[in-house]
């Protein structure tokens, strides 16, 4: 065949591809519209393709902020939201609890959605892109708590509060209180890729930490907020001391930090507990600042039945040696945490090779996350950096494997012993 006729023939072809892309996207923006509440269908006065599905959706926008004073009713938000019912929409809300979230999809194809958890700020990190032709706002999302509707920014209150700082010593200030507002403040961020497609960042501020189950129809995705103990059986939280500008204790040479060794233990750990049936949350799991106050609020925040943190000892003698176990004489969810450091301790004692310094009961109130746990609290001191043998131990791959499993199997026989 004629080279010329082949070219003919191959741009009939592309040109032929690309008008069925096209009438397919006009198709699928015109049923968008013609699925649209009977509100929003008088604003686009007969128009048909992309100008009318973006007057629908200036449409909806308008009625949400219009809407924001007086909505009420969950059932307000879902018509409001979604712009009709329908068998799909029903079914979602069937499954939903008494808190959730509702995120309209901007307009436009080919949509996806990433979450990200960002558990230890209490934040929730959705990531939509696709080929949209609208940059969400504050008035895409709603969030309901019961009855009760949340649409826009979020409302809150100044109260005057006295908040106990971690050296024990109470400060006076003021807190944002936002009621039954399960989102507390709502920043987005809006760009285009280097292919042309819109890329918009949502960052929720929450009030609790939530485990988050996503729902979506054709209009809307349906963010699930539920507590964590109503989705887990078993919930552990597990710190790597320091980290960042803290370094914690420090090597006589001044080469070897404290937040190192702990995230190296840590980092064993977690490959043992990846395998099981177990909800863990990590307080960090890369080198970085992390307060005191976040850790513990964690723990608390999630209610976990165990919450253990590893760090390793110091002292000004080269002497002191071995592992030990700092607890305080608590009882929480009838767990004496006594019990945790006693089980946790005797599976050290088969595991690690260093001498084993035994439980240590702490008197005062100056280590800040066990005395402000709600839950069953330690912390493994995994051996002294200050000793040459601990510290060689410490920095050993076998070192940091040997006390990754004696926490590991004192976890689990805390599980079997102590949660009954």
């Amino acid at each position: 065949m004629d080279k010329t006729l082949l070219r003919k023939a191959a741009m009939q072809s592309v040109a032929l591809m690309v008008s069925v892309i096209v009438i397919s996207y006009a198709i699928r923006q015109y049923n968008a519209v013609t699925i649209s509440a009977s509100y929003a269908q008088d604003k686009t006065d007969g128009k048909t393709g992309s100008d009318a599905v973006m007057d629908y959706n200036q449409a909806v926008v308008s009625v949400l902020a219009d809407k924001s004073e007086e909505m009420g009713t969950a059932e307000e938000a879902g018509l409001i939201l979604t712009g009709f019912k329908n068998d799909v929409v029903k079914k979602i809300k069937e499954k939903l609890g008494d808190q959730y979230i509702i995120i309209r999809k901007p307009a436009g194809s080919n949509l996806q959605i990433r979450l990200e958890d960002i558990y230890v700020k209490k934040q929730l990190k959705l990531t939509i892109s696709g080929l949209t032709q609208e940059n969400p706002d504050n008035t895409f999302i709603a969030r309901v708590y019961k009855d009760e509707v949340f649409v826009g920014e979020p409302r809150y209150e100044e109260v005057e509060s006295l908040v106990q700082d971690s050296d024990g010593t109470y400060l006076s200030t003021i807190i944002k209180e936002y009621g039954n507002d399960p989102v507390n403040e709502i920043y987005i961020e809006n760009s285009t890729d280097s292919f042309g497609y819109k890329v918009h960042e949502i960052l929720l501020q929450l009030n609790h930490v939530y485990v988050h189950i996503l729902y979506e129809d054709e209009n809307n995705y349906y963010i699930d907020l539920r507590k964590p103990k109503d989705v887990f059986d078993k919930i552990l939280v597990v710190d790597a001391g320091h980290g960042g500008k803290d370094p914690g204790a420090v090597s006589e040479n001044e080469k070897i930090y404290e937040k190192e060794i702990n995230l190296d233990i840590l980092y064993e750990l977690k490959e043992l507990l990846d395998k099981d049936n177990v909800k863990v949350y990590y307080t960090r799991t890369v080198d970085e600042t992390l307060y005191l106050r976040p850790r513990v609020t964690l723990a608390n925040e999630v209610d976990c039945d165990f919450f253990i943190s590893i760090h390793c000892n110091s002292n000004n003698n080269t002497g002191p040696n071995g592992t030990e176990i700092l607890y305080y004489d608590h009882e929480n969810k009838n767990i004496r945490t006594k019990d945790l450091a006693r089980i946790l301790s005797e599976e050290l004692a088969k595991t690690v090779s260093l001498k084993n310094g035994g439980i240590l009961q702490m008197k005062d109130k100056d280590v800040f996350i066990l005395a402000n746990a709600k839950v069953p609290a330690v912390i493994v001191e995994a051996g002294y950096i200050s000793n040459l043998n601990d510290m060689k131990y410490l920095q050993s791959k076998a070192g940091q494997q040997d006390i990754a499993k004696g926490i590991y199997n004192g976890i689990w026989r805390a599980f079997e012993e102590l949660m009954r």
